[in-house]
């Protein structure tokens, strides 16, 4: 079989001039933002925007240049910080809710750690009161939803039957269920197909258990009222706050140039605990509650540097990636510059072809591309394997200079450079995130995020929530979504309906 262009070469000759003109060739996609000076900047840091003539200004400047940004202060402005504190976030959030909880793998987390199921009382008795660093609370996957069959994820058995009871007066979905006045509408045969597409809408936007501040966390900040919500997530995890350098010496003893991973892991130098590198298909705004965070970020045209664990197709304007559906991204579905999954696109508008004039060869190519992406989502992906979008070197390289042994740093080094060559001329912007900030990251930007507990208070828990947007294809504030088929304007038209139902503002 002929091998596509964008598929990895198989030597290291032969890698570094392919992946050079992959480098190329994403500079010239990509026609956002990207840091021009050699090494490490800063981030922009600026307050936060709140006129009318400042959200513009942002919208220009960050948005549509596609630029990170640091913000001083926090949106929206009645952002609940002060209840998802780690000793008080388990009297507002339902102790009895089972999530799927990341466990530490090879020293660090990222999506292709183990999960197990916990309920979330449970889960925060062991940080809060068991100092377990072990954990991490992330975005809940459909596929691990333990109310559904196909879940993946595995049950503690011991920890089920040890449910805690504090925070019962909290609000749980099923509350929700029994509490409004609709109930009874929607039991009715009538209803109950808008009734269950609410509840899975309202769950997809707001991931548990965050759920549960349907009522009282806004779905978009106020200075970004422009961009369509996909996403609110809780990130929970424990890290010490005094460095060790002991336990730095102990997982660097590991080093192998032969291993996959130098043998090093996710460890990460200097203390903390690491996401791995990687990017987000979505724009994001992200805001720590306690704790705090170090950004290392690199632009989407440095895709090629980043050395993926899929081999990318295409890189966009916007700065979304799309991949090649091949065997290190066995259950690809193709997307296009917004995002949108391009399969979805297209079933929606053959079942609104009354609103979009479509050929008959158009209706036929969609029918085959849906049919072949139907085959595609069902392939299992390989479970030693991270998604696409991770990168294959450790955050330990992307970190040696946190590495105080000399010897072993420059061993490291020699062999990240021989492995993964281009990495070492890739351009990144640093940035340090406690509470009372925001980041702005747009769609594409690699990240590699290290989180910390808080070391003024000697707890060792971070908690930390961020939205993510569809990220944006115009490049006016008023017409940010230029695509002709208002495909996420439509879809999202369905979730506000969802949203004023949860917030009794309307029936269904």
């Amino acid at each position: 079989m002929k091998r596509s262009s964008q598929q990895e070469p198989n030597t290291t000759v032969e890698n570094v001039k392919i992946r050079a003109d992959w480098d190329s060739k994403f500079h010239k996609n990509y026609t956002g933002y990207r840091p021009l000076d050699k090494g490490t900047a800063v981030v922009d840091t600026i307050n936060l925007p709140r006129t009318d003539k400042e959200r513009k200004n942002f919208f220009n400047q960050y948005v549509d240049a596609r630029k990170p940004c640091k913000i001083l202060g926090i949106s929206p402005q009645n952002f609940p910080k002060d209840k998802l504190k780690p000793d008080r976030i388990a009297d507002y959030l339902p102790s009895d809710e089972i999530l799927t909880v990341e466990t530490k793998k090879d020293g660090g987390f990222g999506s292709g750690a183990k999960r197990i199921k916990m309920t979330f009382g449970q889960f925060m008795s062991k940080l809060n009161r068991e100092g377990e660093h072990g954990l991490y609370l992330t975005t809940q996957y459909y596929e691990d939803d333990p109310n559904t069959v196909n879940s993946t994820a595995e049950t503690d058995e011991e920890e089920k039957d040890q449910v805690l009871s504090d925070g019962d007066d909290s609000v749980t979905f099923q509350d929700m269920h029994d509490d409004f006045e609709q109930l009874e509408e929607a039991q009715e045969e009538e209803n109950t197909e808008d009734y269950e597409e609410f509840e899975m809408r309202l769950k997809e936007l707001y991931q548990p258990p965050m759920t549960n501040l349907i009522k009282m966390l806004p779905e978009t900040p106020e200075f970004l009222n422009y961009l369509i919500p996909q996403q609110i997530n809780i990130w929970i995890g424990a890290t010490s706050t005094v460095y060790n350098e002991d336990s730095d010496s102990s997982w660097l003893s590991r080093f192998d140039p032969g291993d996959e991973k130098l043998g090093l892991g996710r460890n990460i130098p200097g203390g903390g605990s690491s996401s791995g590198l990687h990017h987000d298909h979505a724009d994001n705004v992200y805001i720590p509650v306690s704790g705090r965070k170090r950004f290392t970020l690199f632009a989407p045209s440095d895709a090629a540097k980043m050395y993926t664990v899929g081999n990318i197709r295409e890189i966009y304007h916007s700065g979304v990636i799309d991949y090649i559906p091949d065997s290190r991204a066995p259950a690809w579905r193709q997307l296009r510059d917004d995002g949108a999954i391009l399969a979805e696109v297209y079933k929606f508008l053959l079942e609104s072809s009354n609103d979009h004039e479509l050929s008959d060869e158009e209706r036929e190519s969609y029918k085959k591309l849906i049919e072949a992406d139907e085959i595609q989502s069902e392939r299992e992906p390989l479970s030693e394997l991270d998604p696409p979008s991770f990168s294959k070197i450790p955050p330990s390289v992307v970190h040696t200079d946190k590495i105080k042994d000399e010897t072993i740093r420059n061993k490291i080094l020699k062999v990240a450079s021989e492995r993964w060559p281009l990495f070492e001329s890739s351009n990144r912007l640093t940035v340090e995130l406690e509470p009372g900030e925001m980041l702005y990251l747009p769609a594409g930007w690699f990240h590699e995020v290290t989180s910390f507990g808080d070391s003024s208070k000697n707890n060792d828990v971070h908690v930390a929530v961020n939205y993510w947007f569809v990220p944006p294809t115009g490049h006016d504030i008023d017409n940010v979504y230029d695509q002709k088929d208002r495909y996420w304007l439509k879809d999202f038209e369905l979730t506000k309906r969802a949203l004023n139902w949860a917030r009794n503002e309307e029936e269904i």
